[in-house]
């Protein structure tokens, strides 16, 4: 495996983290529903994968790896997104949900509550719910991002080579 696909996995969970505190910061500064509250929270998900694609259609000559690129970043991100999440919920401690908190492990429905949690919200939720869209949207993405790159290289490169033969 090349060293570029780890790298797409490294920005893939990065990004995801960093995504958890972009889209709080979002919701705080703006009404949910609002038309840029709509673009900001969504279309920050093309920063990662607009650059991820054009490297690897760059490299590869292949929009069907910088679709799968694509798609991969995505996937990764959402994971860690929500795993994250749990993160939050558990050690580092949401004012939303205090009784999710390890402090509170003591408490009779401690792991109960945790238990459906993780499943309902974590797993089916969010991850579940998510890696569909990740993977289907990152393909088309990746694709036509790629597509569009390939073409424009090429054009350049004719224009070039029409030029100097000029």
């Amino acid at each position: 495996m090349k060293i570029r696909w780890f790298i797409y996995i490294a920005i893939g969970l990065i990004f995801g983290v960093f995504d958890f505190y972009f889209h709080s910061f979002i919701s705080r500064m703006l009404t949910q529903g609002e038309t840029l509250w709509t673009i900001l929270t969504y279309g920050v998900w093309l920063v990662p994968i607009v650059p991820i694609a054009i490297y690897e259609a760059r490299f590869s000559k292949s929009k069907v790896r910088a679709a799968f690129a694509s798609s991969s970043t995505w996937l990764v991100s959402i994971i860690f997104y929500y795993f994250y999440n749990a993160i939050q919920l558990g050690i580092i401690g949401i004012s939303t949900r205090p009784e999710l908190h390890i402090s509170n492990k003591n408490e009779p429905f401690f792991w109960e509550n945790w238990k459906n949690v993780f499943w309902n919200d974590i797993i089916m939720g969010g991850i579940f719910q998510w890696s569909g869209f990740a993977v289907v949207f990152g393909l088309i993405v990746g694709f036509l991002v790629s597509l569009i790159y390939l073409r424009i290289d090429k054009f350049i490169k004719f224009r070039n080579q029409a030029t100097n033969d000029f």
